[in-house]
C-alpha cells in the first residue's frame, strides 16, 4: 500500500530530478514505504476478533 505510494512518488521525483536520480528515486521511495506497511501491519491484529461462543441461532 505504501509502498505503491512511495515507488510511484519516487518516479516523480527522479523524473524531475533527471539524471541518475532516475532510477535511485524509486527505489529509495519503494524502500522507505515497505519499510512504513511493515510497521503499519505489525500493529495490525493477527486473527479476526472471534465470535461469543454462547449465543447459538
Amino acid at each position: 500500500m505504501l509502498c505503491c505510494v512511495g515507488l510511484i512518488g519516487g518516479l516523480v521525483v527522479g523524473l524531475y530530478l533527471g539524471g541518475p536520480w532516475t532510477f535511485i528515486a524509486p527505489a529509495i521511495g519503494f524502500g522507505v514505504g515497505l519499510v512504513g506497511d511493515m510497521k503499519f501491519m505489525h500493529k495490525m491484529p493477527r486473527h479476526p476478533p472471534e465470535k461469543d461462543q454462547g449465543k447459538e441461532d
